[in-house]
C-alpha cells in the first residue's frame, strides 16, 4: 500500500530536480538573407552628400552607423518542466541581429528618420518558428514627425509645447504586386514624379486608416500630424515622405 505513496514523492523529487536545473536553450543564430541590402541608405560618393527638405528647409544629413551590429533576443517559446503554470520554466530562444541607420542632421529637424534592418521576426513576443533558415529579413522604417504648437497643448493631467508623432512602415519584399498589409499598403511603382523629380521603380508605402493613436494628443485648434506614406527606392532608401496634413519631405543625394 506505501508502494503509490513512494512514487509520487519520487516523482515530485525528480519534477523539483529537472526545475532547479533548468536552463535556457538557444536554438541558433538567424542569419541575414541579404534579400533586401540594397534598400538601405548607401554611402555617397566622394563630394556628394545626403540633404533632407522640408518645411524646416533644406538640410545637409548623414546617417550613423554603430561599428557593431546589435545582438537580439528572438522568444520562440518554453519547456515546461513542473507543470503548465510554471513561472520558472526554461526558455527557448534564437539570436539574431539588428543594423540600424540613424538620420542626423545639421540644426534641428521637424523630421527623424531611422531605418533598421532585422530579421522578420518579433523579440517582444513568442514566435512560431519551424524553419529557422525561412525567416526572411525586413527593413522597419520609423519616422517621426515633431509637432511644435504656437501654445501650450492639453495633454494628460498636464500640457505640452511639442510632440513627435512616430509612425513605422515595414518593407518585407521588393516585389512588383501590391501588398495589403491590414493597417497599410505596399505598392510598386515603375515611374513616378515627386516634387517635380522622376524616379524609377519605387515602392510606396502607407497608412491605410490613417488616425491619431490613443496616446496622442488632441486639439481641435492645433491638430497633430504625423508621416502618412513613404517611398522607398534600391540604391538610397527613402527618397520621400508625406504627412497626413500634406506636407512633403523629400531625401536626395547632391
Amino acid at each position: 500500500m506505501r508502494l503509490p505513496k513512494l512514487l509520487a514523492v519520487v516523482a515530485l523529487s525528480v519534477s523539483l530536480f529537472s526545475c532547479d536545473n533548468c536552463e535556457d536553450v538557444n536554438l541558433g543564430k538567424l542569419e541575414f538573407t541579404n534579400a533586401l541590402i540594397s534598400f538601405l541608405p548607401a554611402q555617397p560618393a566622394p563630394g556628394k552628400s545626403y540633404y533632407i527638405t522640408s518645411e524646416s528647409g533644406k538640410q545637409q544629413m548623414n546617417y550613423a552607423v554603430p561599428n557593431t551590429n546589435a545582438q537580439v533576443i528572438i522568444p520562440a517559446g518554453k519547456t515546461n518542466y513542473t507543470g503548465k503554470f510554471d513561472p520558472n520554466s526554461c526558455k527557448e530562444y534564437y539570436t539574431a541581429e539588428e543594423k540600424v541607420y540613424t538620420g542626423q542632421t545639421q540644426g534641428e529637424s521637424l523630421i527623424s528618420i531611422k531605418a533598421t534592418y532585422r530579421k522578420d521576426a518579433d523579440a517582444e513576443r513568442y514566435n512560431t518558428i519551424p524553419d529557422k533558415n525561412a525567416v526572411g529579413d525586413v527593413i522597419e522604417f520609423a519616422m517621426g514627425y515633431n509637432n511644435i504648437f504656437p501654445e501650450p497643448v492639453p495633454y494628460g493631467t498636464g500640457t505640452i509645447n511639442s510632440f513627435s508623432a512616430q509612425r513605422y512602415f515595414l518593407f518585407e519584399e521588393a516585389t512588383t504586386t501590391t501588398i495589403d498589409k491590414i493597417t497599410y499598403m505596399q505598392e510598386f511603382l515603375p515611374t513616378i514624379t515627386l516634387n517635380g523629380v522622376s524616379h524609377e521603380n519605387v515602392y510606396h508605402l502607407y497608412i491605410k486608416e490613417p488616425h491619431i493613436e490613443a496616446n496622442e494628443p488632441r486639439s481641435d485648434k492645433y491638430p497633430l500630424d504625423f508621416v502618412e506614406g513613404i517611398y522607398i527606392k534600391e540604391g538610397i532608401g527613402l527618397i520621400h515622405a508625406y504627412t497626413y496634413r500634406g506636407k512633403q519631405i523629400d531625401v536626395t543625394i547632391e
